[in-house]
């Protein structure tokens, strides 16, 4: 991913239709493009605000909001929360996304997600939305961009099919942290290839049996990230030799509490940057088997975790 559109991801473009008076704030709370309608498109920059025609967004390609919904188990009588995210389209290669027609509650998500993954984004959100869109902009500033490289020991190999898209989506829900590569991996400790022996497709239809396939296979013991106590939790892992970053997205309406998170390897200092809380601190901090574990008290859309060896 260039550099360009490393810097341009800290804070997303954002769409307005509306009138520019009814979105004044944005500009204050540090977005550095608007796109709009081109009748709209001068009004905004008289106002001395960076403003590109609606058509450019065809640069980018469209996603789906990012949200929770109940689905019934098909192993039980229960539901269980249904993540829909599109951590899997970052990292199988997408750069530029368009969040068209935000509903109301998920704007602060929408950049959040975006944020955590580093991809171009612009936002289409919803009017209700402006305040808190302002402050988790504030909070992205706050946090900076600064990109390590991805952490993961499983290789995916990218066959091309809508198939895979759902695998990568269903192991980036059960934080099973992976690449996306294009044939072998031999420096990773697995490889997932749909359609072989120990992975067949027809297992991918099944979210919660390919998972289990995928987690046995590479064991507990190697697991670069777990999470304990929420299923609607989603973390992207990075990091290199000295230092770590870990982007937790919550992608329920409700707070996730006391989540407990072990990450492999050992780490000396844990430090907590928070969306909603900047006093946010962790609790339960140990070294214990070649791992680091500690406990966030509530994560309610977005915290960041840096840790430093």
């Amino acid at each position: 991913m260039i550099a360009a559109v490393l810097l341009a991801s800290a804070i997303p473009g954002v769409f307005w239709a509306g009138d520019p008076a009814s979105a004044s704030e944005l500009p204050a709370a540090g977005v550095k493009r608007i796109y709009a309608p081109p009748a709209q498109v001068e009004v905004w920059k008289k106002q001395g605000v960076t403003t590109l025609p609606e058509s450019s967004l065809k640069e980018y390609t469209t996603v789906p909001p990012p949200k929770t919904q109940m689905r019934n188990d098909v192993a039980a009588a229960t539901s269980v929360p249904w993540v829909d995210a599109n951590g899997w389209r970052y990292n199988r290669g997408q750069q530029r996304a368009f969040y068209s027609s935000l509903p109301p509650g998920a704007a602060g998500l929408a950049a959040a997600e975006a944020h955590a993954y580093g991809v171009d984004a612009v936002l289409a959100p919803d009017a209700a939305d402006l305040p808190a869109l302002r402050s988790m902009l504030a909070f992205l500033a706050k946090a900076g961009d600064q990109r390590l490289p991805l952490m993961a020991n499983i290789g995916v190999v990218d066959d091309g099919s809508p198939a895979l898209g759902e695998v990568l989506n269903l192991l980036g829900r059960r934080n099973l942290t992976y690449r996306v590569v294009k044939d072998k991996a031999p420096h990773l400790d697995l490889l997932v290839r749909l359609g072989s022996k120990d992975f067949p497709v027809e297992a991918a239809a099944n979210p919660n049996d390919f998972a289990a396939r995928v987690r046995e296979k590479l064991t507990d013991d190697k697991r670069l990230l777990r999470v304990y106590g929420s299923y609607t939790v989603i973390g992207h892992l990075t990091g290199d030799a000295s230092k770590g970053r870990l982007y937790l997205l919550n992608y329920a309406r409700n707070p996730a509490r006391d989540v407990h998170f072990r990450v492999l390897g050992s780490y000396s200092r844990v430090r907590v940057l928070d969306s909603a809380d900047p006093k946010l601190q962790h609790s339960d901090f140990s070294l214990h088997r070649g791992g680091t574990e500690f406990t966030i008290p509530v994560i309610q859309t977005y915290t960041i975790i840096d840790l430093e060896k």
